[in-house]
């Protein structure tokens, strides 16, 4: 008995040092990926902040060129701006034009200027004392002036206020080309302080242009850190986005094209990324110090620190790939006051400020203010989807209203307005779940509607009529009667393109409002009888 003891004990340390070596081999593994996994996750952050200042700069342009096409066009639907430009009568046409710009100043635009054919200023809205001058030097004005098809134009471009998000249509009356309308948003420190709210970092705008002073402005005053560009600049001139790391600052170079289609500015951006950095550091520091705990309690008390340490990070990777493909619906929710607390609940500020900032652009793009309707812009928008698709039968209907302009010359817009509320009104009374009703002019109107056959269409058309009849018998004598004249045109699987429908359609209902003013004209001629 006495030899054994020394036997078991023996055998007791063995597995006691087997098994401390064997936890420390899969704590150092454990460790090792761990760092490992940190490393990976810190460049996937990195990789993220480049996507996001990307899509950053994409979106807002997008979304300010959109704000501009909406506010040119709805301006353009009421044809008093379009009589006054063409009268040239400017003390009117800017008393006419002052309470549409101080809406769009507020969405951002700053630059609000009616150009004549000759390319000089007829009136600067943001700066009525201002006109007359010649604006030969600026390309976007006298490429549609010379265009004998007058395209609008939209793009960057360098004016007398610097570089802007420009948008210019042209003007016409009684077929003949008057002169355009401008929307411009400058490039500067708005914009830049969005970019900088929304992502981070500092920002600043260069030109790439021979001759010109390279930095325009920024964020800060000065560029926190010069970078001379070498060979970087062309890359930038071909449109690729320029990144280097110089610990702990993250310096990205992303090129901008201006209308004509040449990279000829960027934007820079300084991030600091001292944070995630120092974020590594700790968790390095902590991984060494809980190695020692867990080497000397065992097995579980690694996997649970392990398991805290890599849950939080692998969930908010999930998430930073969601918001790089545009999933912004999801919160973030991380109940810690750690370092990873921190970041995410700064992601989640930046997901609901992206979120609400979308959804009010949206609203603000795809909305027509007077009905509250669908507008064209997403009209075309549902076109692609279903065409797309391929849901067939389809069917478009258009609807004009008859007397509206009648009602505005002798009544004023405010009843015209009216007019075409109650208008909408009626109409939406036919509407099935599927359907849809856009206003798509100053009175126009487009019904789209899917899985809809020739002869539901003839149902649905005689509905409108129906509801109008019922509304006009119902009214005031004093009160306006509703008329409406209506185009039908239907989609099947050999159908060219829903434009093409709606084009038939337009023109069907052209054709009934001119079948529809013969017969008063008719019933005029025609002698009563005694």
């Amino acid at each position: 008995m006495e030899k054994s003891i020394p036997v078991k004990h023996s055998l007791k340390f063995k597995i006691i040092v087997s098994t401390f070596i064997i936890l420390t081999i899969i704590i150092g593994l454990l460790l090792y990926k761990s760092h490992k996994d940190q490393e990976e996750i810190i460049k996937m952050q990195e990789y993220n902040l480049n996507q996001i200042a990307r899509d950053t700069i994409y979106r807002r342009f997008k979304v300010s060129y959109e704000i501009l096409e909406v506010g040119i066009t709805q301006m353009l639907v009421n044809p008093s701006i379009i009589e006054t430009f063409a009268e040239r009568d400017r003390e009117e046409l800017l008393n006419v034009v002052s309470k549409s710009y101080e809406k769009l100043e507020k969405a951002g635009v700053t630059q609000f200027h009616f150009h004549l054919p000759d390319n000089s200023s007829f009136l600067r809205v943001h700066k009525p004392e201002e006109y007359g001058d010649k604006l030969n030097f600026r390309k976007t004005i006298t490429s549609i002036s010379k265009d004998p098809e007058h395209k609008p134009i939209k793009g960057l471009e360098e004016g007398i206020h610097g570089l802007s998000l420009r948008y210019i249509h042209p003007i016409f009356f009684e077929e003949q080309y008057i002169g355009s309308v401008e929307l411009g948003m400058d490039l500067g420190d708005r914009i830049l302080n969005i970019f900088n709210n929304v992502s981070g970092g500092e920002w600043y705008l260069y030109s790439l242009k021979v001759g010109d002073k390279d930095f325009m402005r920024g964020t800060t005053v000065n560029d926190i850190y010069p970078l001379n560009l070498n060979s970087n600049s062309e890359d930038l001139i071909k449109g690729k986005m320029v990144v280097e790391y110089d610990s702990p600052l993250i310096i990205q170079l992303i090129p901008i094209k201006d209308f004509e289609g040449n990279y000829s500015y960027y934007l820079k951006r300084v991030f600091n990324n001292n944070e995630l950095i120092n974020l590594q550091k700790t968790y390095t520091r902590d991984s060494i110090f809980y190695s020692l705990i867990v080497s000397i309690l065992g097995m579980v008390i690694l996997w649970i620190m392990v398991h805290y340490m890599l849950k939080p990070l692998s969930y908010l990777e999930i998430k930073a790939r969601k918001f790089m493909s545009g999933t912004l619906d999801e919160d973030i929710k991380i109940e810690s006051k750690s370092e990873i607390g921190y970041l995410a609940d700064t992601m989640e500020k930046m997901r609901l400020s992206l979120q609400n900032r979308e959804e009010r652009l949206k609203k603000l793009s795809f909305h027509d203010s007077l009905t509250n309707l669908y507008n064209r812009h997403y009209l075309e928008y549902l076109f692609k989807t279903l065409d797309e698709r391929k849901s067939y039968p389809i069917t478009i209907l258009i609807a004009d209203l008859d007397g509206l302009k009648d009602i505005n010359d002798n009544k004023g817009h405010l009843e015209g307005d009216n007019y075409i509320k109650k208008s909408t009104e009626v109409m939406k009374k036919v509407l099935r779940k599927s359907d849809y009703l856009f206003r798509i002019g100053g009175d126009e109107f487009a019904f789209l509607l899917p899985k809809t056959d020739k002869e539901m269409a003839k149902k649905i058309s005689k509905r409108v009529e129906a509801e109008i009849s019922k509304y006009n018998t119902n009214i005031e004598k004093y009160e306006e009667k509703l008329s409406i004249s209506i185009g039908v045109a239907t989609c099947n699987n050999n159908c060219e393109s829903l434009e093409k429908v709606m084009d038939l359609a337009d023109k069907r209902m052209y054709k009934n409002k001119r079948r529809k003013k013969n017969m008063k004209f008719n019933e005029k001629l025609t002698p009563s009888k005694c």
